[in-house]
């Protein structure tokens, strides 16, 4: 087989997909414990009930709960503290994430500090580096369809004092469980409908143009991209559309699973100062910056940017892998246009003033992303970029 590299291949998290699948969590909580805390955000998990429906099924199975409901958008580590203290001070035998990414990151991190020690910002490659020494166990439970969060062995905090918003990867944060119920997404509006959805599909691009990229990966990304394509603007339109809901929960969870296998690439180093100094949504960051990326790393990955053309579905008349990579981009353009993100750096309030900081930022923070990009980036390269998506 022409190119292929050598890989690893390590996912030790179970996975309960389908819709009603929430229902199962009363029997899965017997192996981990006896006290759970439960993370999650403000007000989407209240309300809708799911909150009350989680802690019924933990009261019915004899097991305690305290509920940290302190997380925000683009969560902060000084919460993450906040919530390891909590899980201490209570004696909670494992962790419930309940949301977006940012409650289920947040939990992992709270169950990883919890038994490793120090704070969360310790962890982080420009905070001090430190591995841990172990983790309480984790319950992912998803409730949009684009971090894929719930595959993988990551996750994404940012200082409240520097702005830096940094992601860090071990294995110890892998869910023991995740429950992926489409049902719980149905409530999405729109505008998380589209964001979540884009997440996804960046995942699963910038996994496939990663240098690192292997088979396994390779073939998930590029179903998920097909259906996100395809589904995506469906969602968008009639979000009680179960099966639009359901595909696209299986595609986040492949594109997370194509994170933990090949990783993503420079779009998320350009995105993370974005959200971080500005408190742009992430999905809509990725949108405001990844067509110009690939416009300019194009030279270096026609013949994969092609292959994605097809299965957004390329018309057949046009031949040529030259001409496919470019349309794969103007199909990337179209896709973020039906659902409404066809935005600009200027459109999303950053200041063309902060474009080298940004890129000064994207480096230091996320520079390993940077490194298995093709092309052999660099920050002029970086500030480019941002300029051109200005």
């Amino acid at each position: 087989m022409k190119g292929l590299k050598d890989f690893e291949y390590f996912l030790p998290t179970r996975i309960i997909f389908g819709v009603g699948s929430i229902d199962k969590l009363e029997k899965l909580c017997d192996l981990l414990g006896k006290k759970a805390l439960i993370v999650t955000g403000k007000h989407s998990a209240k309300a809708t009930g799911l909150l009350d429906k989680v802690l019924r099924m933990l009261n019915n199975s004899g097991i305690e709960s305290v509920v940290f409901d302190k997380v925000i958008s683009n969560p902060l580590s000084t919460t993450v503290d906040e919530g390891v203290e909590l899980a201490r001070t209570e004696k909670c035998d494992f962790v419930i994430g309940i949301g977006g990414g940012s409650p289920i990151d947040s939990a992992k991190m709270i169950a990883m500090v919890s038994k490793s020690g120090g704070k969360c910002w310790d962890y982080t490659n420009i905070g001090g580096d430190k591995s841990p020494r172990g983790a309480l166990p984790i319950i992912a439970i998803p409730t949009t369809h684009g971090t894929g969060t719930e595959a993988d062995p990551f996750a994404v905090i940012t200082n409240p004092e520097t702005h830096e918003k940094v992601g860090v990867g071990f294995d110890e944060i892998f869910p023991n469980i995740s429950i992926v119920d489409p049902e719980l997404m149905v409530t999405l509006p729109p505008n998380q409908t589209a964001s979540t959805g884009m997440d996804a599909f960046y995942h699963s691009i910038e996994s496939y143009l990663n240098v690192n990229h292997q088979p396994t990966s390779d073939l998930l990304a590029l179903e998920a991209m097909s259906i996100i394509n395809y589904y995506l603007p469906v969602a968008y339109k009639n979000g009680k559309d179960i099966e639009a809901r359901n595909a696209l929960a299986w595609a986040s969870t492949a594109a997370g699973i194509c994170e933990t296998l090949s990783g993503c690439i420079a779009n998320h180093s350009l995105e993370h100062p974005l959200s971080g100094y500005y408190n742009i949504t992430h999905g809509v960051g990725l949108c405001a910056t990844g067509p110009t990326l690939f416009e300019y790393i194009r030279p270096h990955v026609i013949e994969r940017l092609a292959k994605v053309a097809v299965v957004m579905g390329a018309p057949e008349r046009i031949e040529g892998i030259d001409k496919l990579s470019e349309v794969a981009i103007e199909l990337i353009k179209r896709l973020q246009k039906n659902v409404d993100l066809d935005l600009s750096l200027e459109k999303l309030g950053v200041e063309r003033s902060k474009l080298r900081l940004l890129a000064e930022v994207a480096m230091k923070t996320m520079g390993k992303l940077v490194d298995v990009t093709p092309g052999n980036l660099t920050i002029d390269d970086l500030e480019e970029i941002y300029k051109r998506a200005f």
